[in-house]
């Protein structure tokens, strides 16, 4: 592949920012004007009536009734065979969930894990799966590496399982769905400040208004803050306008843009010592304090055209275009030598760039239609995609070791800085991803009581490496898969839902875009996802509850070659045996909860690769192992009560077992729980909020890596101001 060939698909990724790219469709309401009644002239005088309407019904702020990540359309989650986890913005704010990361700690079976390899980001790992590249925008692939804001949305929906039909290529564990703030028809402006401990500070605006046939919303943010962590610190900023244009009763079109920005520092924490976080002071900082560069700039631009034909049949046109540049310095830690309080641990630092480029265009049709008196709903469309990503890797040279217990901090590594790409290259790679895919997918009522949901999807996935730096590393190859999905769902009464499900995935080579010469000639790791569960609803609706058993298998996981450790067979076997519970909605008058506990029995079943273990030193077998980053026992409770009309208060508890960082499990993060709380004061035109964290001091990490662990956040508060017009 040329460098020419690069240009060129550098020009036509630019030209694609200008296609047209996203839309929903609204209905009209038609009222006729009343006959004038008889005797309209003359004067009549009534009997005083007194009217007594019933209160309409509180909606939990914490309950969904509906989702649109189980489907291509927004469907109860009663009727969606497969567990759909929702975390709406009212929970986000009571928590203060500014990141992403944050709002999906909400998520059973869902734990954040540290970047591995060069990925960095927000890094996730679902029912004992990585979900990296499992990020979506409104039902649309954005997975770009940078750490998402929740600035700009409404709520974030999490599919687990795996779910091939509905999203393509990945979706092992399940799907991560952003739903974007998009225009109501209001008028109104809302304004966020906060400020708290670590001189953290943080603005935001949401503004929107309507104007016969055209509405709009525009989403700002600024933060700029410190941290418990030396010489950490973080200035993002962000926009998020979008558009809703009606051009008739029955064609919308839509449009969405995302802009954010952010400087901040690489670090991963603490050292792992004896296979443990080593036992120092958690705001403890082992890189440079000057050599701290980690910047981010990342622009995704949506349009959609929606129409519907009439009353039956419609169809959702999307188009989206995302750039995502990022460069930063690493700070890793190698190998230990353990000498007791004298110990010291190797550090390696690279200078590394990423640019991704995405282009998706996705064409969906329904058609609500009655087949020989039953009711079925067919939907069926495809989608086209192109991916490309280029990324450089310099090595700093001359990095010295430090001591874990004593560390002495420099200013730089001095004169083998990687400051520029110039020289030699530890990475250069340019990698191309194109995806052609149809579906189709149908759901049958048989009964009111009884609804089948199946489908299938064929994707053809191919992907193709330059390697700049050696020509030999030139590979490229195409994938075909089909991938089928069937449930069953029985609601003997509206408040009760039983469903069992059955979905397939897949794994490329090239997914998280790099291939070599052992992975190059193997097709697609497989993967397939058994789920029986049970949601019902309490108390009128007011509080919903759920249940899921599931087995997810991948049955030909690549691993090292009994004969030759230097290839890759599909020989390997991991499964996750697990179940969630979860409860959402009003549980009391003036009582809200959202509670969410899973049980994951994690294991790697069969495999003939081996690592060599940070602490013992030996060589291990990955067979029995548990895999990364996955915890037996995890789950949060959060609850929220109204003293009054004005006066809120609240709080929760977030979970988790202890948990491995590498592969053969000789390094652990410790398990913990973390209590925080909130108190909130409401009136018509502003709220004051206090949230605090972390109300016990409790030491814990909430991620790592075989060589370090990232400490979460000790006691420390917010206060928030929101005004409302």
């Amino acid at each position: 592949m040329s460098e020419s060939l690069t240009k060129r698909a550098t020009r036509r990724w630019r030209m694609g920012a200008l296609l047209p790219l996203g839309a929903a469709l609204s209905g009209i309401a038609v009222a006729a004007e009343a006959p004038p009644a008889e005797g309209a002239g003359e004067e009549i005088v009534l009997k005083d009536v007194k009217v007594k309407a019933a209160r309409d019904k509180k909606t939990s702020a914490y309950k969904a009734d509906t989702a649109s990540t189980g489907g291509k359309i927004a469907m109860p989650l009663r009727d969606i065979p497969q567990s759909v986890s929702v975390v709406k913005k009212e929970l986000m704010q009571a928590q203060n969930a500014f990141n992403l990361r944050d709002a999906l700690k909400n998520v059973s079976g869902l734990t954040i894990a540290a970047g591995e390899g060069g990925r960095t980001g927000d890094s996730i790992t679902l029912r004992g799966f990585s979900a990296n590249s499992d990020q979506y925008l409104d039902g649309v692939k954005e997975n770009g590496q940078y750490s998402r804001d929740t600035f700009f949305l409404e709520r974030a929906e999490v599919l687990k399982g795996a779910s091939s039909i509905l999203f393509g290529r990945g979706t092992t564990g399940g799907v991560i769905n952003q739903i974007f703030k998009k225009p109501t028809g209001k008028n109104q402006v809302i304004g966020d400040f906060t400020y708290g401990t670590y001189d953290f500070k943080r603005s935001a605006i949401d503004a929107e208004g309507a104007y016969d046939n055209l509405s709009a919303r525009l989403n700002l943010m600024w933060q700029d803050s410190d941290s418990f962590r030396d010489y950490n610190d973080l200035n993002r900023w962000g926009i998020a306008p979008s558009f809703q244009f009606k051009i008739s009763p029955d064609t919308e079109l839509t449009a969405s843009l995302l802009h954010q920005e952010e400087d901040g520092v690489f670090d991963y924490g603490v050292p792992i010592y004896r296979g443990k976080p080593a036992e120092v002071p958690i705001n403890r900082y082992y890189g440079f304090t000057d050599n701290r560069m980690q910047d981010t700039d990342v622009n995704v631009a949506t349009v959609a055209l929606s129409h519907r034909f009439n009353e039956a049949l419609s169809v959702k046109n999307t188009v989206r275009y995302g750039d995502y540049e990022r460069k930063y310095l690493t700070h890793l830690f190698g190998a230990v030598t353990d000498t007791g309080l004298t110990s010291t641990v190797a550090r390696t630092q690279a200078l590394r760039a990423n640019n991704q480029e995405n282009l998706y265009n996705q064409t969906d049709f329904v058609l609500k239609k009655p087949i020989f008196g039953f009711n079925n709903t067919l939907m069926f469309g495809a989608e086209f995609g192109w991916e490309n990503y280029d990324y450089k890797s310099k090595n700093s040279t001359g990095v010295p070791s430090i001591s874990i217990f004593n560390p002495v901090l420099t200013p730089s590594v001095g004169s083998g800085l990687a400051t520029d790409f110039s020289g030699t290259l530890a990475t250069d790679r340019y990698t191309e991803t194109r995806t052609y895919a149809g579906y189709l997918m149908d759901q049958f009522e048989l009964t009111p009581e009884w609804k089948l949901l199946a489908g299938v999807r064929y994707d053809v996935f191919s992907a193709a490496q330059n390697d700049r730096l050696n020509n030999a590393n030139d590979f490229g190859r195409i994938d075909r898969q089909w991938n089928p999905r069937a449930g069953i769902v029985w609601q003997p009464t509206k408040a009760q839902s039983y469903y069992f499900s059955y979905g397939t995935s897949f794994n490329p080579s090239a997914e998280a875009y790099s291939l070599s010469e052992t992975t190059n000639t193997l097709p697609p790791e497989k993967n397939r996802n058994f789920e029986i569960g049970a949601k019902y609803d309490l108390f009128d609706g007011k509080l919903s509850a759920t249940a899921a058993l599931f087995r997810l298998e991948k049955n030909n996981a690549r691993t090292a070659s009994p004969t030759n450790p230097d290839l890759t067979v599909l020989s390997g076997e991991q499964r996750t045996d697990g179940f969630e519970l979860g409860l959402a909605g009003e549980i009391l008058p003036r009582l809200d909860l959202s509670m969410t506990y899973a049980y994951l029995d994690a294991e790697v079943s069969r495999s003939n690769s081996t690592a060599v273990g940070t602490v013992s030193g030996d060589t291990k077998s990955l067979q029995g192992m548990i895999p990364v980053n996955v915890p037996r026992h995890s789950g949060v409770t959060w609850l929220s009560y109204h003293l009054t009309d004005a006066w809120e208060i609240g709080g929760g508890v977030f979970y988790s077992s202890e948990r491995h960082t590498d592969t053969v499990n000789e390094v652990t993060l410790p398990g913990y729980a973390r209590l925080d709380a909130v108190l909130a004061y409401h009136q018509k035109h502003y709220d004051v909020q206090l949230n605090m964290f972390n109300l016990t001091d409790t030491v814990y990490y909430e991620s790592g890596q075989t060589r370090s662990a990232l400490p979460g956040a000790p006691l420390s508060g917010q206060l928030s101001v929101r005004v409302k017009f």
